[in-house]
This record gives structure tokens, C-alpha cells and sequence, in this order.
């Protein structure tokens, strides 16, 4: 019992960084082309590039987003592209969707948050400072 108690603090010193690292994520970029045209419409698609810190196994990120001021809610699940190098010497997840906008709505504006969950279901937000991101074409 005494080495189980010795053995405590080197556990938890190993341990608690791995569990206070808390996810973060933010925009890369974001965009709102044309795709397409025909019919008398022209189609648009909200395309959305993120990156999320620390690497670990299991993250899944998305977006909510809206272009009626959140009258509707849509929800996007994006995509694992990579992990690439940082300025710190270690390495970000990069994240990225394509979602399409009805050709009825004019003019577009999206304004969105994103997130990211980790392994264990912990939702983290960005919502840019409580602002909420926006993007037009």
C-alpha cells in the first residue's frame, strides 16, 4: 500500500497534462463560391477549412451555421485532411467541409461557429469571442 501511495504523484504528474490539454480550434479559411449555374440559378457552396490542437486519436469536428440570421440551424461534419507542422514545433490537425446553399437564398451571408469533440465527447465551441464567424462571397 505505501508504493501504491509512493507511486501516486508520478501517475498523476504523467497523467493531468494529457488531461488538462483542452482541445482548440479555429479557422483556417472559409469561402462562399460559385459552383455551379444553369436553370436561372447560380449555385453556391460555404466551404470551410479548420485547424484543432493537440493531435489526438478520436477528435471529430463540425459547424453550425445559418444564412437567415439563425432562423435554421444547419449542421456540417468535417472531414480529417492532415496533420501538419506548427510554429511551436509540433503538430495541428487540419479539418475541412463543403456544404451547398439552395440556389433561392440571396444574398448569402453565413455566419457560423465551429467545434471540435474529443475522444471522450467533450464538446469544444468557437464562436469568434461570442460574435459568431462571418463569411460572404
Amino acid at each position: 500500500m505505501r508504493n501504491l501511495i509512493r507511486s501516486l504523484p508520478a501517475t498523476l504528474t504523467l497523467l493531468l497534462p494529457g488531461l488538462a490539454a483542452a482541445e482548440t480550434t479555429w479557422v483556417n479559411t472559409a469561402s462562399v463560391p460559385v459552383v455551379g449555374a444553369g436553370g436561372g440559378s447560380v449555385y453556391h457552396q460555404f466551404k470551410l477549412n479548420t485547424g484543432v490542437w493537440p493531435v489526438a486519436p478520436g477528435h471529430s469536428a463540425g459547424v453550425a451555421y445559418t444564412w437567415d440570421g439563425w432562423l435554421t440551424t444547419n449542421w456540417g461534419t468535417l472531414q480529417w485532411q492532415s496533420n501538419q507542422s506548427n510554429a511551436y514545433g509540433s503538430q495541428d490537425e487540419v479539418w475541412a467541409g463543403n456544404f451547398n446553399i439552395p440556389p433561392w437564398v440571396s444574398p448569402i451571408v453565413i455566419e457560423y461557429a465551429i467545434y471540435v469533440d474529443d475522444a471522450s465527447g467533450a464538446r469544444t465551441w468557437n464562436n469568434n469571442g461570442g460574435s459568431n464567424y462571418v463569411c460572404a462571397p
